[in-house]
């Protein structure tokens, strides 16, 4: 099982140097041997230096080597004591719910609650919502236009990065922006998020990597865990972690919120009713 602070060193491998990189995959590959290991020991391993250990380890958030190595040691006795004994306990299948279970609470890790609230309120506020995603985010994106929508909010989703900078064109210092990607240092959508940001939107980001080129561009930032830190990173899919993070921040919206909850109430009676009257229709053409 990997501990949050691998799925954290994951998120950020993409925006590490060359050397960082080295001692990233060192840690991800040997948490046992690096708890047990001091850093020159670790230096020697990687063929990099003391002073890149601790740059590596500030640039994921520790105050250094040594409150690295313990958040580590402390995560590899936690989950030791969680996972199941060694061997086949039930296959693929059960494989595959481990992995997913591992995601989520890397994912779980990883959120702010303060952050959740904040954001959650921005939204409510916000006069137009538009989610941009990309084509494998699309079914999550749109899932959330709708819940949005249920609340009489004004939510519009595209995962076409042609659309998104027309909507970047147009939105306003009350409107917000909720990007759903894997990176979001992909030009053209970074380009129209950067947009929407300049003329003054909100941006609320959920992805898998995160990058400091962000920190003055995002207002309310989520990371996921990635699949790639699974056993089966070939078959899973990190959408189930984009709509664990999205049903976090519809908890939070709804919140004690009785208009939202009846809006929502009405909404799905208004849904319930209809989905009713086709199964009417279709039973009596028979």
């Amino acid at each position: 099982m990997y501990s949050p602070v691998i799925a954290k060193i994951v998120a950020m491998q993409q925006n590490l140097t060359v050397s960082e990189n080295e001692i990233a995959r060192y840690v991800i590959n040997n948490t046992n041997a690096v708890v047990s290991s001091t850093i020159t020991n670790i230096a020697q391993n990687t063929n990099t230096s003391e002073a890149s250990i601790n740059r590596f380890c500030k640039k994921i958030g520790f105050k250094g080597f040594n409150s690295f190595k313990v958040a580590l040691a402390q995560e590899n006795f936690y989950n030791s004591m969680q996972d199941p004994p060694s061997g086949d306990q039930g296959g693929f299948v059960v494989s595959v719910c481990a992995d997913y279970r591992n995601m989520l609470m890397n994912t779980t890790a990883l959120l702010d609650e303060n952050c959740v609230v904040q954001a959650a309120d921005a939204i409510r506020r916000a006069e137009h919502i538009f989610i941009f995603s990309l084509p494998q985010t699309s079914l999550v994106s749109h899932e959330f236009e709708l819940k949005l929508s249920m609340l009489g909010l004004f939510a519009q989703a595209t995962d076409s990065l042609g659309r998104a900078r027309i909507f970047a064109s147009t939105v306003g210092p009350e409107d917000l922006i909720i990007a759903i990607a894997p990176s979001l240092l992909i030009p053209d959508l970074y380009q129209a998020v950067s947009a929407c940001k300049e003329r003054g939107a909100k941006l609320v980001t959920i992805t898998s990597y995160d990058s400091p080129k962000l920190g003055d561009l995002v207002d309310y930032k989520f990371i996921i865990s990635d699949k790639i830190t699974t056993q089966n990173s070939l078959a899973n899919s990190n959408n189930l972690m984009f709509l664990y993070v999205l049903d976090v921040l519809y908890c939070a919206i709804l919140g004690n919120d009785k208009t939202l909850k009846n809006r929502r109430l009405n909404s799905d009676a208004i849904l319930n009713s209809q989905q009713q009257q086709r199964a009417d229709h279709f039973f009596y053409e028979f």
